[in-house]
């Protein structure tokens, strides 16, 4: 019996979410980018060097994070026992949604996974934006290897402009095998869904804490992933409240890696 985490990052940047700006304006500056992205390979330290960094692709940018620049950030990410996964931000912002859209999800999740292993990488997790994810990518994943994927944020009904975007009702909260015809129950396909535990953003430090005390009094093997957000690293104060917040989770259990997991998984009888 143990609490383990998964540190996860998602790749995003303050300026995508602006409706505000015009699309041009909305794409990401390289130097911020490489700058803050610095700040996680620092940051991963507090979790021995065990976090994943989800690389973005969306209409807005598809290929930008592949450009060399990255490349070799992720490249030392992986060598401090770090990883990279792949990030999906399929939607037009706020007004239309893809991620069910298997002509539109097959190509951007095909091009980012191999684009990163063609470069030397080991993707092994997906995560879509806005914790979007529908069974019908299930294979695509199981073909990319992409065996983890960390989308479901329980209990989450995400409906925007009368559309629903996201949907984990009645997810289990604990590491578990996806089934192929609903993402929110158990089932037998290779992919296994890791829960959102902590998401540092939006909890307070004392919540965090009143978090992973209860799920270490589960008394079970548990294995959920912590949230954080490139963008968060902008902020002295979110740098401070991110390193806080590892620091509490370690109080409570361990951070591991997706192969890790992937044993503890095996182990569990999943």
């Amino acid at each position: 019996m143990s609490l383990n985490y998964v540190f996860t990052i998602d790749g995003d940047w303050d300026e995508y979410f602006s409706t505000r700006l015009s699309d041009d304006e909305r794409k990401p500056a390289k130097a911020r980018l490489v700058s803050l992205i610095d700040s996680e390979l620092a940051m991963s330290a507090a979790a021995g060097g065990k976090f994943i960094h989800f690389v973005h692709t969306s209409p807005l940018v598809r290929d930008f994070f592949l450009q060399p620049e990255f490349l070799a950030l992720w490249k030392k990410a992986e060598a401090s026992g770090g990883e990279v996964g792949v990030h999906c931000h399929e939607e037009e912002l706020y007004k239309a949604w893809h991620y069910a859209d298997l002509e539109r999800m097959t190509p951007a999740i095909t091009n980012m996974a191999e684009g990163l292993k063609n470069s030397g990488l080991t993707p092994r997790a997906y995560r879509g934006g806005y914790m979007t994810f529908s069974p019908g990518i299930i294979p695509l994943l199981e073909s990319h290897g992409l065996l983890l994927d960390y989308s479901c944020d329980p209990g989450r009904h995400m409906v925007k402009n009368g559309a629903l975007v996201s949907d984990w009702r009645g997810a289990p909260s604990n590491v578990y095998r996806l089934d192929y015809q609903d993402h929110r129950r158990p089932g037998k396909s290779r992919v296994f869904e890791v829960p959102l535990g902590v998401y540092i953003e939006r909890q307070s430090l004392l919540s965090i804490w009143r978090t992973c005390s209860r799920l270490k009094r589960r008394g079970e093997t548990v294995i959920v992933s912590v949230l954080a957000h490139t963008y968060d690293f902008a902020s002295w104060k979110m740098r401070l409240k991110i390193r806080a917040a590892l620091l509490i989770c370690k109080m409570h259990g361990s951070f591991i890696s997706s192969a890790e997991a992937l044993e503890k998984i095996k182990e569990m009888g999943l």
